[in-house]
């Protein structure tokens, strides 16, 4: 068999007992990971897969979005099946633990085994070190190149789709040409859950706020402050649990502690927080200026009010950190004007994170929420301005544009006109009568003689972009167990893939 990765840890992973049946899907996470893919940088990856299915004999283009397709013939006696296509997208969350060094544009990922911290889910599991491990969606990708390269597989026509820049835009779902796709059935590989077979999910848009701030000279002491330590995770199947936002924290304790020394209107440097769209940021810095007179007055409202938040937080947040420092000597900085630092903080204050709304209809289930995202104004910069990003999601397509509607209500108070929404994606909508559900929910039980958990999530996939364009497509989602996605701490409970690919491939011989 060839080996598709080359790095050494790799090749001592590989060998590892641990790690289950078919190998080879292993050999292509390995292979995956060693390729640089986060969002916006899949030209080299996709390009590999493609160069594969060559190799392998298989009909492979990549498309004019950047998506590649893969097709591979019926088995013999099989060919009067109708085509199934398989999907997973090839870009990644590429986060690091906080002070890491790793350039995400050229560095691998290195993989790991530990113990699960699921263990209800299996003992051991895949991740990264110091990284985010790219499971999501990785192992959906490798396991369709397992399914494409091995001819031993009893299958009908078949069609493998790895798409471009999910994780952002789902700028490869969203601009496919239609008609691209050939199935008449689309099992997407994006699920986090093996005892899940997802029927809908919530579509999304983003918001970004950009306005004009003034700076100016001023004297006086450029304190530090950083929120570290946080959870941070999934702004789509984690926003429920109720992490804190480092963004919001931050924005919090400046302003409180400001109020509290007589400051009503603190000039603030510099602020960064989060940087992908899809994940709650759990780390934000700021640099805030105080006069001389109030060095000792802030650094106590400071230490109280965030005694405060870590109080509020112990339950959820146990790591909440604050890194604050002010210099000995005062100085003169250059600094947001305190009209501009007043509009910025009251926009970080009274824009919305996390859920809106639950479902009336679904128990549990997350309608509508915001995640803060990305937030910047930068430190050094003369002619600049302020940057809010929002994630908004929804499973009721309708409500986002009122969604929009409010956020430009707020922005109007502090005189910004909003643009309108950007990346706007539909959601997807749940089919329980399709032929393709009852066939996987028989194929489930028979294998694990329990029916299968189906359900909406608040995730965004790209199933609902896919039939949109691909009317009549019918469509589910699944996949192995995988945790703590978009984060430093995501694993990949590698027990559960044997399960997986066994009833992918039960679905594949077992539908018409």
């Amino acid at each position: 068999m060839t080996k598709y990765f080359k790095l050494a840890q790799h090749e001592a992973l590989y060998a590892d007992p641990r790690l289950p049946e078919p190998k080879a899907i292993w050999n292509f996470m390995f292979f995956l990971a060693e390729t640089p893919r986060g969002s916006g940088n899949c030209k080299e990856i996709a390009r590999k897969i493609q160069e594969l299915g060559q190799k392998w004999g298989l009909e492979s283009f990549i498309d004019k979005i950047g998506n590649v397709i893969i097709r591979k013939p019926a088995s013999p006696g099989l060919e009067h099946k109708s085509m199934i296509t398989l999907q997973a997208h090839m870009d990644i969350v590429a986060v690091g633990e906080n002070g890491l060094k790793h350039d995400f544009e050229n560095d691998p990922v290195i993989c790991r085994i530990t113990e699960s911290t699921i263990p209800e889910a299996g003992k051991y599991s895949l991740r990264a070190s110091g990284t985010s491990l790219g499971a999501d969606d990785g192992i959906g990708c490798a396991m369709m190149l397992y399914i494409l390269e091995d001819k031993t597989l009893q299958h009908g026509p078949l069609e493998c789709v790895f798409t471009y820049d999910e994780e952002t835009t789902m700028e490869g779902a969203v601009k496919m040409v239609p008609g691209t796709l050939k199935g008449k059935y689309l099992i997407n590989l994006d699920s986090e859950d093996h005892n899940m077979i997802i029927i809908g999910c919530a579509g999304g848009f983003e918001q970004d706020i950009r306005f004009d701030v003034t700076r100016e000279n001023v004297e006086g002491f450029a304190a530090m402050f950083e929120i570290s330590g946080l959870h941070g995770g999934h702004s789509g199947l984690q926003i429920h649990e109720g992490k804190a936002n480092a963004v919001k924290v931050l924005a919090r304790l400046v302003h409180e502690a400001s109020l509290a020394s007589d400051m009503p209107e603190p000039v603030v440097m510099g602020f960064e927080g989060g940087t992908k769209r899809n994940v709650i940021p759990p780390v934000a810095r700021c640099r805030v200026v105080i006069p001389e007179d109030k060095r000792a007055q802030f650094t106590e409202a400071v230490n109280k009010e965030f005694k405060q938040i870590q109080h509020e937080w112990k339950t959820i947040e146990p790591n909440l950190t604050l890194n604050f420092k002010i210099p000995e000597t005062a100085e003169k900085v250059s600094a947001l004007t305190k009209a501009s630092s007043r509009k910025f903080l009251d926009l970080l204050l009274t824009l919305p994170h996390g859920v809106i709304r639950y479902s009336p209809t679904v128990p549990g289930l997350v309608e509508t929420s915001v995640n803060m995202a990305v937030v910047h104004v930068c430190g050094k910069c003369v002619d600049e301005q302020a940057q809010i990003v929002l994630a908004p999601r929804s499973s009721v397509n309708e409500f986002m544009p009122h969604l929009n509607q409010q956020f430009a209500a707020l922005a109007r108070l502090s005189g910004i006109e909003l643009g309108p929404m950007q990346g706007l994606y539909p959601g997807w909508e749940p089919n329980i009568d399709s032929a393709l559900l009852k066939t996987a929910t028989k194929c489930f039980k028979q294998l694990r003689g329990h029916d299968p958990m189906i359900l909406a999530v608040h995730a965004g996939l790209e199933c609902g972009v896919l039939q949109e364009k691909h009317p009549g497509l019918e469509s589910i989602c699944l996949g192995p167990f995988v945790r703590h996605v978009h984060s430093p701490k995501e694993e990949l409970v590698i027990d559960t893939i044997p399960g997986t690919i066994n009833l992918v491939l039960n679905i594949l011989l077992a539908l018409e």
